[in-house]
């Protein structure tokens, strides 16, 4: 029996899966409310929405032209 072998007879993982759940549902419900608030934004200021968005491309074009990532 390798070293590695009993290492991981030894500590077995632990077990996550109840805690990842509420973590995912607590993401999905602030995507979605970032979605929300978006979409709320491009129809009631869509030339603010258009610039902003041109403006954050601009900025991120910049930075991985200069390799800063």
């Amino acid at each position: 029996m390798m070293i590695t072998d009993r290492i991981t007879e030894e500590r077995p993982l632990p077990r996550r899966t109840e805690q990842v759940q509420p973590d995912i549902a607590a993401v999905r419900s602030k995507v979605t409310d970032l979605e929300q608030q978006a979409r709320t934004l491009v129809r009631e200021r869509p030339v603010v929405a258009v610039l902003a968005a041109a403006g954050v491309g601009y900025l991120i074009a910049r930075l991985v032209s200069r390799g800063t990532w």
